[in-house]
């Protein structure tokens, strides 16, 4: 499971606000947990209906991409890593405007994790 390489295609597919790109990086059903939210995901209108506009909204702010860093992963098993995220909201220049932290717990289904819990770290 090659989890860099996976954050790496999720985060070009939010830059594209390539909608079916991102839903194809989730497995089903998901679960998204915050301090403030607990969302179940049933399938890919929902992950679509979440992120329609996202990345024109980032554009509007002059941020042009979405880099993900691995701080940590932690195998759970064979099939199952939980991933920690540190996400770079970068300006055309390069330099991170925001950034934002999340765990992820993949699972992997044939050759390709898919994520299946996302947890905001504040």
């Amino acid at each position: 499971m090659e989890i860099e390489d996976f954050f790496s295609r999720y985060g070009e597919a939010l830059t594209r606000g390539d909608l079916d790109g991102i839903a194809g990086c989730y497995g089903y059903p998901s679960f998204i947990l915050g301090d403030d939210v607990a969302v179940a995901v049933a399938g890919e209108a929902d992950v679509k209906a979440a992120f329609e506009g996202a990345a024109e909204r980032y554009r509007a702010q002059g941020l042009v991409a979405a880099r993900p860093t691995v701080t940590a992963t932690t195998r759970v098993t064979d099939r199952i890593v939980d991933a920690e995220v540190s996400w770079d909201y970068v300006d055309a220049e390069g330099v991170p405007r925001s950034g934002s932290r999340y765990r992820y717990t993949l699972r992997a289904t044939g050759n390709d994790p898919l994520i299946h819990v996302v947890v905001s770290i504040p």
